[in-house]
C-alpha cells in the first residue's frame, strides 16, 4: 500500500479528533442549555406574578401549579408534604426539600 502524504494524515487525525470530541461537546451543549431553561428567571418571575390570582396561594411559586390552576385542574394539597424550615410542598417521595435542601420527615 502506499503511505499516506501529510495532508491525508493530517485530516485522518482531524476527522478522529471531532468523532471523539463532538459527542463530549454536544452532551455538554444539552446540559448546559437544559439548565438555563430549568434555571430561568423568566419562569420564576412569570410564576411570582400569577401568584396572587388563584385559589392555591400558598403554592403560588409552582409554575405546574400555577399552570393546573389556569387550567382549572385541582391540585392535590394532601399528596405534597410541606417542608418543616420553609414550607415548601415536596412530592411524599423525596427526601429532600427542593427549596432549601433540608431532610425531610419521612
Amino acid at each position: 500500500m502506499d503511505q499516506p502524504g501529510p495532508y491525508a494524515l493530517l485530516g485522518r487525525l482531524a476527522v478522529a479528533a471531532f468523532v471523539m470530541i463532538a459527542p463530549t461537546l454536544c452532551f455538554l451543549g444539552l446540559v448546559r442549555g437544559l439548565e438555563r431553561l430549568r434555571d430561568d428567571d423568566i419562569i420564576n418571575e412569570w410564576a411570582q406574578r400569577r401568584g396572587g390570582e388563584g385559589p392555591h396561594d400558598d403554592i403560588d411559586h409552582d409554575v405546574l401549579a400555577v399552570l393546573a390552576d389556569e387550567m382549572g385542574v385541582e391540585a392535590a394539597d394532601s399528596s405534597t408534604v410541606r417542608c418543616p424550615a420553609c414550607g415548601a410542598p415536596n412530592r411524599p417521595s423525596m427526601t429532600y426539600c427542593h427549596g432549601c435542601q433540608n431532610r425531610l420527615s419521612s
